[in-house]
């Protein structure tokens, strides 16, 4: 039987098996005995594992940091690579449908995990599945290795490579189509001030919980309101942003819309808005006056880094981008933590310098937070030619290598690159309400991938 085929006959089971793994909120949680992301993720690690059991693979959890799905034999092997933890759903007032249910709606599956990462690394191992029962002689060894901690630092792929033995070649289905030559780099850092809490009006200011999401909600209570015309100073604001503002009593919400960090440009950033708001309201005695004025200026709702001194372009693999995802007031110290996605025409250190510099000239501290150097491959690498081979041979589409401001496992994991699960021009929200995958990509997808795991094994011994 072809392969296309029976992904379309198994394609049911697919989805079932995707939608099991979604009814689980696999957020991560506290570390609690031998579940190093929370129960939860410990729960659909094990679920998946046993996914992959009952379709004759061979299977290993590493002490529930990460698992994998084996077949067939060899000094070598190849590897599909992605993730089955998410991030929060947000305000569950902006989704359609509830984000964990796993409901197909016209031709979509909607559900946060859909396309990132859940639905694209189970469909990769329904893919290694078509290609065992289809090709009876096929026996090189292929893994499909699930993440659960991709979307929070990455210890389950680190924790992986301290155990196992390296894949000869590897994709994660975690970008999009086609074959992704090039990664940005992501860098991470926060802004920072002590402050005298009896001087100032700022009780409680809060918004985001993973600087790799462009917050939708920013919320504000004040000591004193008397004082102050908010609706004035709102509509001030709302001149130039695109966030609103909603006033209940001493307590102020800016709504915006969330986004992936590595796209900033398509959410609106609450947390921008809200420090425009308070650069107008705040008492120049106010001890967080100095430090809302450096972020509402410095930063401003831009996301192009240029009044920090860090813009940079570049035709090749995109811009800088800069992304405000979390502010808080913890003890006596306010902050902004920021993430920013630069291409290899910048550096880390030029980066730091800037960034101190900054930090420096406004009386704010700088602090650099995690960082992640870009990935690149050439377009003549054999990983990079074989899979836009198949991808071209499957779709018929002649588009060149892309390259991404989101981070994947490959830049961790040795030989490997971003590969689907969705095409340039299918959005998915990721990182955002309604995220989705669309039924008929997921399943041509299938068969990109089940020819990529044929075309890569025949390099490896």
């Amino acid at each position: 039987m072809e392969l296309k085929r029976y992904i379309d006959e198994h394609f049911n089971e697919t989805l079932d098996s995707i939608i099991k793994i979604i009814n689980i909120r696999t957020v991560k949680g506290e570390k609690t005995g031998d579940a190093p992301y929370g129960v939860e993720l410990k729960r659909a690690l094990n679920e998946v594992l046993e996914i992959a059991k009952s379709l004759g693979f061979k299977v290993k959890n590493l002490d529930n940091y990460v698992g994998y799905a084996e077949y067939g034999e060899g000094e070598e092997y190849i590897a599909v690579l992605g993730h089955i933890d998410v991030v929060p759903e947000g305000d569950i007032e902006n989704w359609s449908v509830p984000p964990y249910e796993g409901r197909i709606v016209g031709d979509q599956l909607v559900a946060r995990g859909a396309i990132d990462n859940k639905g694209p690394i189970i469909s990769a191992l329904y893919s290694l599945k078509a290609v065992v029962d289809t090709k009876p002689n096929f026996n090189k060894r292929v893994r499909i290795i699930f993440g659960t901690n991709e979307e929070s630092g990455d210890e389950d792929i680190k924790y992986y490579l301290s155990k196992e033995q390296l894949p000869k070649y590897a994709f994660t289905p975690d970008g999009r189509f086609p074959v992704i030559f090039s990664e940005k780099g992501i860098y991470t850092f926060s802004f920072r001030k002590r402050l005298d809490l009896s001087n100032t009006n700022i009780l409680e200011l809060k918004a985001g919980t993973r600087s790799n999401i462009v917050p939708e909600l920013c919320t504000l209570k004040l000591k004193d309101t008397s004082k102050i015309n908010l609706n004035e100073k709102i509509a001030e604001v709302e001149k130039y942003s695109n966030n609103h503002f909603e006033i209940d009593g001493d307590t102020v919400k800016c709504i915006g819309k969330s986004a992936h960090a590595s796209s900033p440009q398509k959410g609106i950033n609450a947390l921008l808005g809200m420090y425009q708001l308070l650069n107008l309201i705040l008492d120049e005695k106010d001890s967080a006056k100095e430090f809302v004025e450096f972020i509402a200026t410095k930063v401003g709702e831009t996301y192009d880094g240029i009044n920090l001194g860090i813009k940079t372009t570049n035709e090749e693999v995109g811009d800088l981008t800069i992304s405000a995802g979390i502010t808080n007031i913890v003890n006596d110290e306010i902050f902004v933590k920021f993430n920013i996605r630069y291409p290899a025409s910048i550096d880390e250190k030029t980066l730091d310098s800037r960034l101190d510099e900054a930090g420096k000239n406004g009386n704010v501290v700088f602090f650099k937070e995690n960082h992640n150097p870009p990935l690149y491959f050439e377009k003549s690498h054999p990983l990079v030619k074989e899979l836009q081979d198949v991808y071209q041979e499957v779709t018929g589409r002649d588009e060149e290598p892309a390259a991404l401001g989101g981070g994947t496992y490959a830049k961790l994991m040795p030989n490997t690159v971003a590969f689907g699960p969705n095409f340039k021009e299918y959005k998915g929200n990721p990182h955002s309400f309604d995220e989705s995958m669309d039924i008929n990509m997921l399943k041509q997808g299938m068969e990109i991938y089940a020819k990529a795991i044929l075309k890569l094994s025949a390099l490896i011994k």
